[in-house]
């Protein structure tokens, strides 16, 4: 008979959970040190090397969605699953052509800084750290689902405890070290995860007894099963094509928009470009993630095609989306395996919210307190405004993650990709860009993208349900092109300022 994975005290997985936390722990106590002031704080100093960067790129954007989220999206819904998660990679095609070279040269600490060193405007500044804090909030929610569910079956304990965890275990790190130990643990966590998923690949085709090219196309002929039930109830046709999660196209191109968009406008990844040395490095360090990334989003087909194919043979059910990927890991290699996995699962979700905590903290302490209310202090005061910053982020994140619990991370995080296309990419583009831009266009893109991708949302199926409003699950293909239209609209009907370079 299938089983599933029970939600017990299991000592080898404790073991290691206690192993990768207290490396963490002491990687931020060792960094904690060098961190003097708020730039190396913010951006460790712009001295990251940029094959580093690459690397904690990637370990920064590899999320709870990426490797819980899209796995179980794969294993339930199959094509539409994985083209959500080609989306996440191919909005960087997007951060390296348009955006890494010339934000680097831009920017200081934070995305609002890179807008105001062409507008010098307080209101664009606010505007561009409202965005901020609200898409960090948002991209924090799923990250805290994810660690909240996979802690219950990693050690046994309520869902709850696992977003008090992680919530606490993240503080730390950027409340002591900020963006150095951020950074550290973001490569180290990018390289176990790689290793990991490679590992389960190769124990899903071993275990399957097949080549990998043979191994996709029985899916096409023979259909696929539900995980939750182990029932084949998919043709070929119905889960290697689009429709099955996504069945009105429009729906699927709105995701798509905000997926190729979002990416080049999320903050956390932004201030990652500042923490390089020269622009040359913001693009290498852009190529170096997206090698990386490509792999793992192949490698996540396998995975979750893996999980629907054995809960297609009766070895297991999948209750919960998110824990594909887990449970997949406890049948091919047993309670040590699904353990290293789970583990390095959680130290993902770690990494990502250190990152997400950083950027809405600069946004605060930094573009509100310092610049805005012209508190500029100390450095050593600054530092301490922010590190209190991120303190309250995340005991923030930890509420939301408890009220969010049940929600795919992978469909939550895709409403945090539309929300940043929908404020962000209107200002970036008419920043970078566009000579005739004016600080009211951008202040303007910012609003109009950022209050209709909330409105859309809020009267969409999302929190509607059958009631909706609003047809559309994800708001990309309207809010981007309002964005954008209050953007060039409002510059053209203002007449610019001089602008200082």
């Amino acid at each position: 008979m299938a089983s599933a994975l029970t939600n017990d005290f299991k000592p080898i997985a404790f073991a290691l959970f206690v192993v990768i936390v207290m490396i963490t722990l002491a990687i931020s106590v060792y960094f904690s040190r060098r961190v003097r002031t708020a730039g190396h704080y913010y951006t460790a100093g712009g001295g990251v090397k940029w094959f580093v960067n690459g690397v904690a790129f990637a370990g920064d954007y590899l999320s709870a969605a990426s490797f819980l989220g899209i796995a179980g999206m794969i294993a339930f819904s199959g094509y539409d699953g994985f083209i959500y998660g080609i989306g996440f990679l191919a909005g960087w095609i997007v951060a390296l052509f348009l955006i890494a070279e010339p934000l680097r040269v831009m920017g200081k600490f934070t995305f609002a800084d890179a807008l105001v060193s062409k507008f010098k405007s307080k209101w664009v500044r606010l505007a561009a750290a409202i965005s901020t804090l609200i898409v960090s909030i948002f991209y924090l929610i799923p990250q805290m689902v994810g660690a909240g569910t996979i802690i219950q079956p990693l050690l046994g304990f309520p869902y709850e405890w696992g977003v008090l965890i992680v919530g606490g275990i993240v503080i730390l790190i950027v409340a002591t070290a900020g963006m150095v130990s951020t950074t550290w643990v973001q490569f180290i966590k990018a390289i176990l995860l790689l290793i990991a998923v490679i590992g389960l690949t190769i124990g899903v085709l071993a275990v399957a007894g097949q080549d990998p090219i043979n191994f996709i196309s029985q899916f096409i002929t023979n259909g696929a099963s539900n995980p939750k039930t182990g029932v084949m109830t998919y043709t070929g046709d119905a889960f290697m094509s689009p429709g099955l999660k996504y069945k009105d196209p429009l729906d699927f191109m709105s995701l798509m928009v905000a997926l190729l968009l979002g990416t080049a406008a999320l903050p956390h990844i932004l201030i990652r470009y500042y923490t390089v040395p020269k622009p040359s490095d913001a693009r290498k360090s852009t190529v170096v993630a997206i090698i990386l990334m490509g792999l793992f989003y192949i490698l996540m087909l396998y995975l979750g095609l893996g999980a629907n194919y054995f809960a297609g043979q009766g070895k297991f059910i999948i209750t919960d989306s998110n824990l594909a990927a887990p449970t997949l890991a406890n049948f091919i290699g047993g309670e040590m395996f699904f353990a290293l996995i789970s583990s390095i699962a959680f130290a993902t979700i770690l990494g990502t919210v250190s990152g997400l905590i950083m950027a809405a903290a600069g946004a605060i302490a930094h573009d509100i307190y310092t610049e805005i209310l012209g508190k500029k202090k100390s450095d050593k005061a600054a530092l301490r405004v922010s590190k209190m910053t991120a303190v309250g982020v995340g005991l923030i994140a930890i509420l939301l993650g408890i009220l969010m619990k049940g929600q795919n991370v992978a469909f939550l995080v895709g409403l945090a990709f539309a929300i940043a296309a929908s404020a962000n990419i209107p200002a970036l583009i008419g920043t970078l860009f566009w000579k005739r831009a004016t600080d009211k266009g951008i202040i303007a893109g910012i609003i109009v993208g950022l209050a209709s991708s909330l409105l859309l949302i809020a009267i969409s199926p999302t929190f509607m349900a059958d009631g909706a409003w609003f047809s559309l699950t994800n708001p990309g293909i309207i809010s981007v092109p309002l964005g954008f239209v209050a953007m060039i609209g409002v510059s053209l009907g203002t007449k610019p300022k001089v602008q200082t370079t």
